[in-house]
C-alpha cells in the first residue's frame, strides 16, 4: 500500500490503530527480563525487526521505534550511553525496513526517566539536563527521518512538559504524548488528567493520551470521568490488563478478545488514537483492528461529537505553561479535619531561642529498658527532642516509630529518621501514615547506608527514590495528596529535614546538593558529626538564603578506638588531624572525659553560628550527651527549656 496522506493529515481523519508491546513480546519469545531490549536493535536487530514486522501484518499504521529507554538515562544501566544516536538512528532503520511499502508511519518513541533508578539516584537531573537528556535523543530520532514523536509512559506532567517542550522546540513533526498515572484522574505528581491535557495540548501535542499502568479499565474509568473535549485527538494505549506472577513467570491477564472489546469502548467514547503497551501482541492488535473495522465503532464514534479534533493548536510553542493543580484534597474534603492536640513544632522553637535535638539510636535487643531511661534522662537535661535512627549503618535494630510512639506517650518529643534504604513506596507512605497517626510529625528524610554494609549483608536495599524525591513526595502528602498522586482526606503536618555531609572532596558539590534537597522542600538541616569548626561558617551561609534552620552535628568521643572507627570506617565522618592525636594520647580511663571537653569546645564554636544543636550519642551513652545538654543549657542561662506542651 502507498502511502497518500502526510501523519498529521491521517491523525486528522478518523481513528488509528497503533502497534503494541516491544520488550514484554520480546521477553516472551525468550529474551531475558534484565536485558537492554533497546540495545538489541544492534545486537539482535533482526528480531526487534520482526517484532515491528508483526504489527505491521497485523494492521498496526502507527509504528513504534524500539527506543522507549534509549536516552542517556536508560542506556547508562548498561554502559552503552557512547552508542545512543546509532542505537536510535539503526532502531528508525529497522522500523522503516518493516513498514516497508505498507504504508504504516514510523514514530520515534521517547519514554520517561523518571522510574528508571539508573545511576546515581541522589542526583536527580535538573530540568535544564532533563531537557538535554531529551534532546540528545529526539535529535538522533529525527535526523533518521520518524514521521513524528511518540512521547509515552511519563507518571509526572511535570517531566511531560520539559519533554514536550523540547520537541516541539526541535520539530512541526506530530507529537503523540501519552501520560501513565497510578491511579485512575491524577497525575503522580498531583494534577488531575483533564488540566493536564489541556496544558499539554497549549505546549504543542498533536495527541494527548494514557498509556501503560492504568490497564484496561483504569484508561477506560479515566475517560469516562470526563467530557472529551471535541477540539483533542484523544489517545489510549493500555496494558493488557494486570500484570501477575504464574509459574516463575510474569504475565498480563486480558487476552486479545477482551482487549478489542475494551478498546471498542474507548473508540466510543471518541478515542481516536489506540494501541497496546505492556502485555500486547500482534494478535491484541489484530484483533482491535478487526473490532475498528467492523463499522459498528464508527457509528458510535459519529453520535460522540467527537469524531474529528482539529490540529490547529498543534504547532503552537510556548516558553512556560501556567499548569494548574489539582484540586487540593483540603479544599474539597468532606467535613472539618479532627482536630488535633497542640504539638511542639521545634521550627519555631529554634526560631526563637537555641534547640537541641538529641539522637538516640534504637537498640538491638528487645530490652527497651535502658533506652527509654536515656530519654527521659535527656528531656530531663533539657533536651527539645530525641531523634531516632532507622537502622542506622543497616544493622537490625528496634522500629523506631514503636520507640518514638512510647516516647510520646512519655511527654518526649521524637524526631524520627526515615529511610529510602528499607520500604518501597508502598511502605514508605504507609509508614509515614501510620507516624502522623501516632502524633509524630518531625520527620528525617535520609538515603539510608546500603544493606551490604550491615548485619544482613544478604538483605535487599530498596532505593525506589532518593532522599530529594522523597521530601517532594512528603511535602505532597502535607498538600494532601498521596505518593500516587490520589487525594487523600485531609493533608499531613511533617515538619521535613534533610542530612547535610560536608565530609566530602568538593564541598562546592555538597553545598549543591544542599541545595537541592532544600529546594524539594526541605523545613530544616541536621548535619553529619562535624569536628573541625572551620565548616561551621561555609555550613551557615549556605543555608542562609534560605531560611532553614540548621543544627549542627556535635558527637562526643569515647576512646582512640572510637575516633579511628569514625574516622576511617564510617561514611560522612572525618575527624581532623588535631583531636585524633588527643583522642590517641588520652589515657584509656580518661579517654571519655577528653572527649567530653572536645565537644564542648566544639559546641562553644557552633553556638556563634547556629541556634539549632544536634547531639549524637554514642552506644547509647546518653550520661554524655545528657551533660552535655546540660552545658548548652547552663551556657544559655536556663536550666530547663521553655517550651509548648507535647
Amino acid at each position: 500500500m502507498t502511502r497518500t496522506a502526510t501523519l498529521k493529515e491521517r491523525l486528522a481523519n478518523g481513528w488509528i490503530v497503533g502497534d503494541g508491546a516491544m520488550a514484554t513480546l520480546l521477553h516472551q519469545i525468550g529474551v531475558p527480563a534484565r536485558t537492554c531490549f533497546e540495545g538489541l536493535c544492534l545486537s539482535q536487530p533482526e528480531m526487534v525487526r520482526d517484532v515491528h514486522r508483526a504489527y505491521v501484518a497485523a494492521g498496526a499504521e502507527l509504528i513504534q521505534t524500539n527506543t522507549f529507554s534509549g536516552h542517556r538515562v536508560g542506556l547508562a544501566r548498561y554502559g552503552i550511553t557512547a552508542h545512543l544516536k546509532e542505537l536510535n538512528q539503526t532502531a528508525v532503520r529497522l522500523a522503516r525496513e518493516a513498514v516497508g511499502e505498507s504504508g504504516a508511519f514510523v514514530l520515534g518513541t521517547v519514554g520517561s526517566t523518571s522510574d528508571l533508578g539508573a545511576g546515581d539516584r541522589e542526583q536527580p537531573a535538573s530540568n535544564a539536563s532533563l531537557s538535554d537528556i531529551f534532546e540528545e535523543q529526539m535529535t538522533a530520532l529525527l535526523e533518521a527521518s520518524v514521521d513524528g514523536l511518540l512521547l509515552e509512559t511519563f507518571s509526572d506532567l511535570e517531566e511531560m512538559m520539559i519533554a514536550l517542550e523540547t520537541a516541539r522546540r526541535l520539530t512541526s513533526l506530530p507529537i503523540i504524548a501519552n501520560l501513565a498515572p497510578d491511579v485512575v484522574g491524577v497525575t503522580r505528581d498531583g494534577y488531575s488528567v483533564v488540566d493536564a491535557f489541556a496544558t499539554m495540548r497549549l505546549a504543542g501535542a498533536d495527541v494527548v493520551g494514557l498509556n501503560c499502568r492504568l490497564g484496561l479499565s483504569g484508561i477506560l474509568r479515566t475517560y469516562e470521568k470526563f467530557t472529551l473535549n471535541s477540539d483533542f485527538i484523544y489517545a489510549a494505549y493500555p496494558n493488557a490488563g494486570m500484570l501477575h506472577y504464574s509459574d516463575g513467570d510474569y504475565s498480563y491477564t486480558a487476552d486479545a478478545e477482551y482487549f478489542a472489546e475494551v478498546g471498542g469502548q474507548l473508540a466510543a467514547r471518541g478515542i481516536r488514537v489506540l494501541g497496546g503497551c505492556c502485555g500486547t501482541t500482534p494478535d491484541h492488535i489484530r484483533r482491535l483492528k478487526q473490532r475498528m473495522e467492523s463499522g459498528h465503532v464508527e457509528s458510535v464514534l459519529d453520535q460522540s461529537g467527537s469524531g474529528k479534533g482539529s490540529l490547529s493548536a498543534s504547532t503552537k510553542t510556548i516558553a512556560t505553561v501556567e499548569v494548574q493543580p489539582v484540586t487540593k484534597v483540603q479544599d474539597a474534603a468532606h467535613g472539618q479535619r479532627p482536630s488535633e492536640p497542640s504539638t511542639f513544632s521545634l521550627l519555631e522553637s529554634v526560631r526563637q531561642r537555641m534547640s537541641i535535638v538529641v539522637e538516640l539510636d534504637p537498640p538491638k535487643t528487645l530490652d527497651v529498658t535502658k533506652y527509654l531511661a536515656g530519654a527521659a534522662a535527656l528531656r530531663e537535661a533539657g533536651a527539645d527532642a530525641v531523634t531516632l535512627a532507622d537502622n542506622s549503618l543497616g544493622t537490625v535494630r528496634v522500629s523506631n516509630m514503636a520507640l518514638a510512639s512510647m516516647l510520646k506517650q512519655n511527654g518526649i518529643e521524637p524526631l524520627v529518621h526515615v529511610t529510602c534504604r528499607d520500604r518501597n513506596l508502598i511502605g514508605q507512605q504507609s509508614h509515614l501514615m501510620g507516624l502522623h497517626v501516632l502524633g509524630i510529625h518531625h520527620v528525617l528524610l535520609v538515603t539510608g547506608d546500603p544493606s551490604r554494609f550491615g548485619d544482613l549483608p544478604g538483605a535487599t536495599s530498596v532505593y525506589d527514590v532518593s532522599s530529594i524525591e522523597l521530601t517532594k513526595m512528603v511535602k505532597r502528602l502535607n498538600a494532601g495528596i498521596g505518593f500516587s498522586g490520589q487525594p487523600m482526606k485531609y493533608p499531613s503536618r511533617f515538619i521535613i529535614g534533610t542530612a547535610f555531609n560536608p565530609h566530602v572532596r568538593h564541598f562546592d558539590k555538597a553545598l549543591e546538593r544542599l541545595r537541592r534537597k532544600l529546594d524539594a522542600g526541605a523545613d530544616y538541616v541536621m548535619t553529619q558529626p562535624i569536628f573541625d569548626i572551620r565548616l561551621f561558617e561555609p555550613i551557615a551561609r549556605a543555608a542562609e538564603e534560605y531560611g532553614a534552620p540548621v543544627f549542627v552535628g556535635i558527637m562526643p568521643l569515647v576512646s582512640a578506638r572510637n575516633a579511628r572507627f569514625l574516622h576511617h570506617e564510617v561514611p560522612g565522618i572525618t575527624i581532623p588531624e588535631s583531636i585524633l592525636r588527643q583522642m590517641l594520647e588520652a589515657d584509656p580511663e580518661s579517654a571519655a572525659d577528653v572527649g567530653l571537653d572536645i565537644a564542648k569546645t566544639l559546641l562553644n564554636e557552633a553556638r556563634n553560628y547556629f541556634n539549632g544543636i544536634y547531639l549524637i550519642t554514642p552506644f547509647l551513652r546518653y550520661d554524655l550527651t545528657t551533660e552535655l545538654t546540660r552545658h548548652l543549657r547552663e551556657q544559655q542561662g536556663v536550666a530547663t527549656p521553655q517550651r509548648a506542651t507535647v
